[in-house]
């Protein structure tokens, strides 16, 4: 298994002033949880390294700033306009500049999110969509300057189908799965006797991520369980598919677990069978790659980023657009314990040779480049 990549700081690297730019910090936000990542990458390879923000911030790196612009506009995408407006002012005096959302006017962008490009034409006529389209395709436009980190290959091919975005600007980072999600003591998983399989799925966002399709699943599977991980039963966000539980008749069969930290989740994974995620969108989704590296197979839709490593690894099912609740079914009938044996044991191979621990550290090689 490839363990985080630590590179050596060469005595003679130049050090920098850096700003990284970013709209606001929430605690439990991935993309947040990323900016706060790469600047204490760079803050311990010696540069000076800024946030620019509106919020406050929940825990600084340590050696890294905080500059707070001020929140101006009476709409969310006015806001977002107005700041990345500010924020890449501010950064005019800095050696480096680094926005964490689609927009013009800094050395590199770090874009985790999917093009607003495309889609349904009615979308055209909503000011948010106008107004952030407009900052998007400024950004991403041939002749534009910045360096662009993206997170996955088919966010990547989006991007440059709709945008014509120069190959030579663009750059797929390598995940950045938390060391700390590892059970190093794991095992390829025998296949089970005595009892009927266990689903587990993880989320906060349980329409997004489709909670619902698993719960569903479960009415076609009389012997099935399925751990939720992120949701409590009593936590608002989970109603609804309480409320479709209990009128499908599977209440019973659901444990609802919490928000668990990194042991809690290792352990969720270690009694599962199978990870299912069958999101509605899901860029990346790390978690993915979390139960990959603890050897559990992973049902999954195509739309997520990293289900592309689902199929390379012969790991489970990667299931095709436009998603049919009979797929799902039918590829968790089929998903017998032999099968998920020889899934997990496919997918620790698949781990073991490959890097999925140095994104951050990949980003912060870029970030260092001179800018383009």
């Amino acid at each position: 298994m490839p363990a985080a990549s630590d590179p050596s700081t060469p005595p003679d690297r130049p050090r920098l002033t850096i700003a990284l730019a970013i709209f606001q910090l929430r605690s439990a936000g991935g993309l947040e949880q990323q900016c706060l990542a790469i600047a204490a990458e760079l803050s311990r390879r010696g540069h000076q390294v800024s946030l620019l923000t509106t919020t406050e911030a929940p825990a600084l790196p340590q050696g890294v700033r905080l500059q707070r612009l001020r929140r101006r506009g009476f709409s969310n995408h006015g806001r977002i306009a107005h700041f990345v407006a500010d924020a890449a002012l501010a950064a005019r005096g800095f050696d480096r500049s680094v926005v964490f959302h689609s927009a013009p006017g800094f050395d590199v962008i770090y874009c985790a999110a999917t093009t607003r490009a495309g889609g349904p034409a009615w979308r055209r006529l909503l000011p948010r969509y106008r107004s952030l389209m407009a900052i998007e395709a400024r950004a991403f436009a041939p002749d534009a300057r910045s360096r662009v980190l993206m997170l996955a290959s088919a966010q990547l091919a989006a991007y440059q189908m709709h945008h014509h975005t120069p190959a030579e600007r663009c750059f797929v980072l390598p995940p950045s799965v938390d060391p700390a999600r590892l059970d190093p003591s794991v095992a390829p998983r025998a296949p089970r006797s005595g009892r009927g399989p266990v689903w587990l799925w993880v989320g906060l966002q349980p329409n997004t991520k489709g909670l619902d399709r698993a719960v569903a699943a479960l009415a076609t599977a009389s012997d099935a369980r399925l751990l939720v991980s992120g949701l409590g039963r009593d936590h608002p966000k989970a109603r609804p598919a309480l409320r479709q539980a209990r009128r499908l008749g599977v209440a019973e069969r659901i444990d609802w677990l919490g928000f668990l930290d990194n042991d809690g989740l290792k352990a969720a994974m270690g009694r599962a069978d199978l990870l299912l995620h069958p999101a509605r969108l899901d860029v990346t989704g790390n978690v993915i790659l979390e139960a990959l590296i603890n050897g559990l197979p992973v049902v999954v839709t195509a739309v997520c980023g990293f289900a592309e490593h689902v199929g390379r690894a012969d790991a489970g099912v990667v299931l095709a657009e436009p998603f049919r609740q009979g797929d799902l079914d039918a590829a968790l009938a089929a998903a017998t314990p032999e099968t998920v044996a020889r899934w997990s044991a496919s997918a620790l191979g698949y781990c073991a040779r490959t890097d999925f621990f140095s994104g951050v550290s990949r980003a912060a090689d870029l970030i260092e480049e001179p800018p383009l």
